[in-house]
C-alpha cells in the first residue's frame, strides 16, 4: 500500500514552479494575458462562455481560435519550467494506470505517467490548477508531480489505455454550434413563393433603355431580391456544394449547384428578376455594378452564427445573353488539412511526408481547376506550421487565411506579381513558401533557385499529370539541370466520387473486356470484388463526398538524369514507375479494389498509359552470375555489352589470366559492338557478381539515352588510340637502332 502524505501543502509547493516576474500558481489566462499571446477582451470572452457553457479555459481559447495547441506547454514550460510530456513517447505501466481510473483522470483532466519514490507524474493540460494538484494528492495518498501537455495529446492517451470511444472522446471539446446564439439569415423553405413574389414586382427591362442602371440598382435592394439570393447561398452550403453557377440564356435563367464535382440544376429563374439578381450579388461582393462588359472578380463575407462566417469567391463573366456568374464556397468549417484523411496510399503519404520535412527542395501539385491542388498545399502548410517555422504564401485569390501563416495576395493590377512577391519572400528569412501558381518563366526561375538555396517550396503547374509538369518548366525555358536540382516531387492529382456507404452495393455483372481495359490484370478477376452505389435520400447517385488521386513522382537519381537527359514524356513517365511511381490510372485501380469508388468513375476520370519506352532501356537486364559462371566466350560474336554492379570478373586470353575487372561502374565487352569484331577475350565470374547488359545491337539508342556511356566508349578509344600511338613509336626506335648496328658490323668485317 503507498504511504500515506503527511504534508501535501509542502509537496504541491514543490510541484509549482516560481516565476521570478510573476504570480506563482497563477491562472492559465491570466499567464497567457501577460505574455501577450491574447488579449484582455479575447480572455473576458473565453470566461462568458466558460460560465454559461463550463468547460477549461484552455480548450475554450482553442476553440475560439485564440491559441495553438503548443501554446500552453510552450508557455508554461518557459515561463514556469513546468517539463514538457510527449505522450508519443511515453510507455504507460498497467500498475501506474491502476492508480489513477478513468473517472479520475476525466474528473481532472489529466493522465498519469510515471510512479516511483512516493511521487506521481501526472500529464495536465493546465497544472497552474493548484486545487486539481491538492485534491489528486489526497485521493491517489502520493506526492504528485505535474508536467504540461497538449490536449489533443491527452485525449489520444484515453482512447490508447482507457479504451475510450470517438464519441465519448468528443464530449471533452465543446462543439462550434453550441457558440453560435442565432443565425443572421433567414433559412428559405419555399423558394417558388418567394420567386414568384420577385417576379410579380418587376418587368422585362429593356437593355438599351435609358436609366436601367437606377432600375437595376432599386432592384437589387428590393427585400424579395436580397431574400432569394441569400436563399440561395445558405441553400448552397447546406446541400455541400462546392460552387453556384448562376446563367442567363435566351429563354431561361438557371442556378446550379456543383455537389461532389457535378453539376445539377437546383433553380430555373424567370428572366425579368435577371439584372436585379446580378446587381444584387455585385453589390454584395462590392463590385462595379455598372459595368457589364468586362469580367469582375469579388468576394462575399456572410456570417451565420457567433461562430461561423463563410467566404464566397464571385466571378462574372459578360456572355451573349447577359453576366453569367460562378461563386466558389469557402467553407473553412469543411475544409480538410488533415494530410492522413485526404486519400494518400500508406507508402504515398510516407514518400511525400519525408519531402515536405526536407530542409529544401521544389514540390510541385498539377493537376486541372478544381482537383483539389490547394487543399493539398494547406494540408502540408498545415503539417509545416509551427512556432520555429517561419511560413510565406503568395495566392491569386487568398482562398483561406490561417494562424501562424504569412499569406499575401497578389495583385498584378499595382505590379505585385507572383515574381515580385517571391523576390520579396527571399529577404524574409523564410523557411517554407508557398506559390500559388508557377505561370512564366520569371516566376520558375526564382521559385527554383529559391529551392536550390535552401528553402522548401510549394507550388502548383496546371498540366495533366507528373510526367509532363517537367516538360512544362523546360518549355517556359528553365535549363533541365536546374530543374534535376531543384524539383523533389510532382504530385498530379484528381478527385473521385465516393461510393455512399448507405447504398453501397456489390456490382453482380461485369464485362472480362472492361476490366482488362481498365487495367486489371486476368489473374485477378476471379478475386475481384467492385461495388456501387444503389441511390438513395443520403447521397446524389449513389455518391457521397470526394477522395483525392495521387500520381507521385519522387525525383529519384535515375528520374535526375532521365531529365538531365531530356528524354521524352513517355520515357520518363517509365523511369519514373520503374522507380516506384505508380500512374493515376493505377491509383485509382486500387479505389475500386478497396470498395472506395466505381470503375465507372475511375475510367471516367483517367487514362490508360501505354508502354512506349522499350524494355532494353526501361529495366536494361541485371543479371546474377556465381563463381566460374561464363559471361563472355572467347572468339563469339555476339554484340551485348555489359556494366559491372557487384562483385569481381576474371579476364583470359587463350586460357591464360590477363586481368580482372573489380571497379563498380566499369564497363567491358564495348569494342565488339562497335567493332562488329569476334570477342578477344574470355571473361568469367570471380565469386558471386552482378552485372547489367545492355544490346549492341541498340547500341545508337543505348548511347543517347545514357550519356555516361558514350563517355566511357570515346574515352577508352582515346586510351587504345594512344597506346597503339606509343607502341608504334616504340617500333619505329627500335628498328633504327638495329639498323646502325648492322651498318657498323658491316664496317667491321669489310
Amino acid at each position: 500500500m503507498a504511504e500515506v502524505v503527511k504534508d501535501r501543502k509542502s509537496a504541491f509547493v514543490s510541484t509549482v514552479k516560481k516565476d521570478e516576474g510573476g504570480i506563482p500558481g497563477a491562472k492559465l489566462g491570466d499567464l497567457l494575458m501577460r505574455e501577450g499571446l491574447i488579449t484582455k477582451s479575447q480572455i473576458e470572452e473565453a470566461t462568458q462562455y466558460q460560465k454559461k457553457h463550463g468547460g477549461r479555459i484552455g480548450s475554450i481559447l482553442l476553440l475560439l481560435g485564440y491559441i495553438d495547441e503548443d501554446t500552453v506547454p510552450t508557455v508554461l514550460s518557459r515561463s514556469h519550467g513546468y517539463p514538457v510530456i510527449d505522450m508519443s513517447q511515453q510507455k504507460i505501466e498497467d500498475r501506474v494506470l491502476a492508480l489513477v481510473p478513468y473517472s479520475m483522470a476525466k474528473e481532472y483532466f489529466l493522465f498519469p505517467i510515471s510512479s516511483a519514490n512516493n511521487v506521481l507524474q501526472v500529464a495536465m493540460a493546465d497544472p497552474t490548477d493548484s486545487s486539481t494538484v491538492e485534491e489528486v494528492q489526497m485521493k491517489v495518498r502520493l506526492s504528485v508531480k505535474a508536467g504540461v501537455c497538449a490536449e489533443k495529446q491527452i485525449l489520444e492517451a484515453y482512447k490508447k489505455y482507457y479504451q475510450v470511444s470517438d464519441e465519448e472522446i468528443a464530449g471533452f471539446t465543446p462543439k462550434v454550434e453550441e457558440m453560435e446564439e442565432a443565425v443572421s439569415i433567414d433559412t428559405i423553405d419555399d423558394f417558388g413563393s418567394l420567386v414568384s413574389e420577385a417576379a410579380d414586382t418587376f418587368t422585362v427591362v429593356d437593355e438599351s433603355a435609358a436609366g436601367k442602371m437606377e432600375g437595376d440598382q432599386y432592384s437589387a435592394s428590393d427585400a424579395p431580391i436580397v431574400k432569394l439570393v441569400n436563399g440561395i447561398l445558405i441553400r448552397a452550403i447546406k446541400e455541400g456544394a462546392s460552387d453556384i453557377h448562376i446563367e442567363p440564356f435566351e429563354t431561361a435563367f438557371y442556378v446550379r449547384y456543383r455537389k461532389d464535382g457535378e453539376l445539377h440544376k437546383a433553380m430555373n429563374l424567370p428572366l425579368q428578376i435577371k439584372n436585379a439578381m446580378t446587381s444584387r450579388i455585385k453589390i454584395m461582393s462590392n463590385l462595379n455594378i455598372s459595368e457589364r462588359r468586362v469580367p469582375q472578380d469579388g468576394r462575399i463575407k456572410m456570417t451565420l452564427g457567433k461562430g461561423k462566417a463563410v467566404d464566397f469567391r464571385v466571378s462574372t463573366l459578360p456572355t451573349l445573353f447577359g453576366e453569367s456568374i460562378v461563386i466558389r464556397i469557402l467553407d473553412k468549417s469543411n475544409l480538410n488539412v488533415d494530410l492522413t484523411k485526404l486519400g494518400f496510399t500508406k507508402a504515398g503519404f510516407e514518400r511525400f511526408q519525408k519531402t515536405i520535412t526536407r530542409p529544401y527542395g521544389l514540390i510541385l501539385v498539377t493537376g486541372p481547376t478544381g482537383s483539389g491542388k490547394t487543399t493539398t498545399l494547406y494540408s502540408a502548410l498545415h503539417a509545416l506550421n509551427r512556432v520555429d517555422t517561419k511560413l510565406l504564401t503568395a495566392e491569386d485569390p487568398v482562398e483561406f487565411n490561417f494562424r501562424g501563416i504569412n499569406q499575401v495576395l497578389i495583385r498584378e493590377d499595382i505590379g505585385l506579381t507572383f515574381a515580385a512577391a517571391l523576390r520579396s519572400f527571399l529577404r524574409q528569412d523564410p523557411d517554407v513558401i508557398m506559390v500559388g501558381e508557377i505561370r512564366d518563366i520569371e516566376t520558375g526561375e526564382i521559385a527554383i533557385k529559391a529551392a536550390m538555396t535552401g528553402h522548401m517550396v510549394l507550388s502548383t503547374l496546371h498540366t495533366n499529370d507528373c510526367a509532363s509538369t517537367i516538360g512544362r518548366l523546360i518549355d517556359m525555358g528553365i535549363p533541365g539541370y536546374m530543374v534535376a536540382s531543384a524539383v523533389s516531387m510532382v504530385l498530379a492529382q484528381r478527385l473521385l466520387r465516393r461510393i455512399c456507404t448507405k447504398c453501397k452495393m456489390p456490382v453482380t455483372k461485369i464485362s472480362a473486356a472492361l476490366l482488362k481495359e481498365a487495367g486489371f490484370s486476368p489473374n485477378e478477376f476471379s478475386q475481384l470484388r467492385l461495388y456501387t452505389g444503389k441511390g438513395c435520400p443520403e447521397c446524389s447517385n449513389g455518391y457521397k463526398g470526394r477522395v483525392a488521386l495521387y500520381e507521385i513522382m519522387e525525383v529519384t537519381e535515375n528520374v535526375k538524369q532521365a531529365i538531365t537527359s531530356a528524354v521524352p514524356e513517355s520515357q520518363l513517365r517509365k523511369i519514373a514507375m520503374k522507380d516506384g511511381m505508380l500512374t493515376l490510372r493505377q491509383e485509382g485501380l486500387q479505389k475500386v479494389r478497396e470498395g472506395i469508388t466505381t470503375l465507372e468513375e475511375v475510367m471516367a476520370k483517367t487514362v490508360k498509359e501505354k508502354e512506349m519506352l522499350p524494355a532494353y532501356l526501361l529495366n536494361p537486364d541485371e543479371q546474377v552470375f556465381e563463381d566460374g559462371d561464363l559471361i563472355i566466350k572467347e572468339g563469339n560474336t555476339d554484340k551485348n555489352f555489359y556494366k559491372l554492379i557487384q562483385g569481381c570478373l576474371v579476364v583470359t586470353k587463350n586460357g591464360i589470366v590477363v586481368g580482372e575487372i573489380s571497379q563498380p561502374g566499369e564497363y567491358f565487352g564495348e569494342m565488339s559492338a562497335l567493332t562488329n569484331e569476334p570477342r578477344t577475350a574470355t571473361i568469367r565470374s570471380k565469386g558471386k557478381s552482378i552485372v547489367k547488359l545492355f544490346p549492341g545491337d541498340k547500341l545508337a539508342e543505348v548511347l543517347e539515352k545514357y550519356p555516361e556511356i558514350a563517355t566511357h566508349i570515346v574515352t577508352t578509344l582515346a586510351k587504345r588510340l594512344n597506346e597503339a600511338n606509343n607502341r608504334i613509336l616504340a617500333g619505329q626506335n627500335g628498328g633504327d637502332r638495329g639498323l646502325e648496328a648492322l651498318e657498323q658490323k658491316a664496317a667491321a668485317l669489310s
